[in-house]
């Protein structure tokens, strides 16, 4: 086997997320309809690598990945052109910046993050315009990082990072990450959002003699905290509902207020519980003729009401 063989072997393995027997903390197919162009996701994955870059960076989340969206979402046609030669797609494929050991920085399908936990942190009041600079920026980046393979794994493995402490691992990460370790941990993201002079890191307030002026902190390393911990990104949850009772968990008929989750069901609190009713009256019962006519009634006003006659029938 030789070298090459070899590191993308090692890859292949220090990359493979665990098959997960618990219940997910989240759900792509919920997150899909949510997302932006420019959004950062935050990825909680549990492979060897992503351990290792939650214990060096001191966040429960390991990778920063910036969300593209759409091909036809990129305003710029020679990004677009560009997109195209990076990943040949559909053009209704959500596209991501992701990093891998192998390929450095690349663009990937969102598809490809199903099994991974991922928080979505949204730029506050970010223009159209400064979203497409942020766009066109990252994507230029595309590549950065394959030319460090091996030093990257020693990097990562030899050094007893578990015995610093955290202030001490900022610090050597700063200083001796290369471009590819400054790929997989997010500095791209971080960078493309420098670029539109929208700050990550809180601002430092400088007083001085002709009046105080505002500092934005520029670490050579950005990582999944900073986005997680900045104020000037917000946290964006989409709801889900789980396929089954989870091990170790008991469960009991839910009938508390359904507001929360009218947008997953794409239905109002009323009829939530109406549907809810319907299913617990017996069947035949002159009772579910009007919960079933309270279930249809928002569909029917969306009809201006409806083609099919009354709601309910006297018959």
């Amino acid at each position: 086997m030789n070298s090459q063989r070899l590191y993308q072997w090692l890859c292949e393995r220090l990359q493979r997320q665990p098959d997960h027997s618990d219940w997910p903390l989240g759900d792509l197919e919920s997150q899909r309809a949510q997302l932006r162009p420019c959004d950062v996701l935050l990825v909680d994955g549990d492979s060897p690598l992503d351990r290792r870059l939650k214990v060096l960076t001191g966040s429960r989340f390991s990778r920063v990945l910036l969300y593209i969206g759409r091909p036809h979402e990129v305003a710029d046609p020679a990004l677009r052109s560009l997109l195209a030669d990076y990943l040949p797609c559909r053009p209704d494929t959500q596209l991501v910046l992701d990093a891998s050991l192998e390929r450095g920085l690349c663009v990937r399908d969102l598809s490809n993050l199903h099994d991974l936990h991922l928080r979505v942190c949204r730029a506050q009041n970010l223009s159209e315009a400064e979203c497409q600079d942020a766009l066109r920026f990252a994507i230029s980046r595309v590549g950065t990082g394959t030319q460090h393979t091996w030093s990257t794994l020693a990097l990562l493995w030899l050094l007893p990072w578990r015995t610093l402490a955290r202030h001490a691992r900022r610090r050597l990460l700063n200083r001796w990450a290369n471009d590819l370790l400054r790929a997989i941990t997010g500095t791209a993201v971080g960078e493309a959002f420098a670029f539109i002079q929208f700050p990550v890191h809180p601002l430092v307030k400088e007083p001085g003699d002709a009046g105080t002026r505002l500092l934005r902190l520029q670490p050579r390393v950005f990582h999944a905290a900073d986005f997680d911990h900045s104020p000037y990104f917000d946290v964006i949850k989409a709801p889900y509902l789980l396929d089954k009772v989870p091990t170790g968990f008991g469960a009991l008929p839910w009938k508390g207020n359904a507001g929360a989750l009218a947008h997953e069901f794409g239905v109002g609190t009323l009829d939530m519980h109406a549907a809810q009713a319907e299913h617990d009256v017996p069947e035949g019962h002159a009772l579910r003729k009007v919960l079933a006519a309270l279930v249809r009634l928002p569909e029917a006003l969306a009809r201006g009401g409806g083609d099919d006659g009354p709601l309910c029938s006297n018959h």
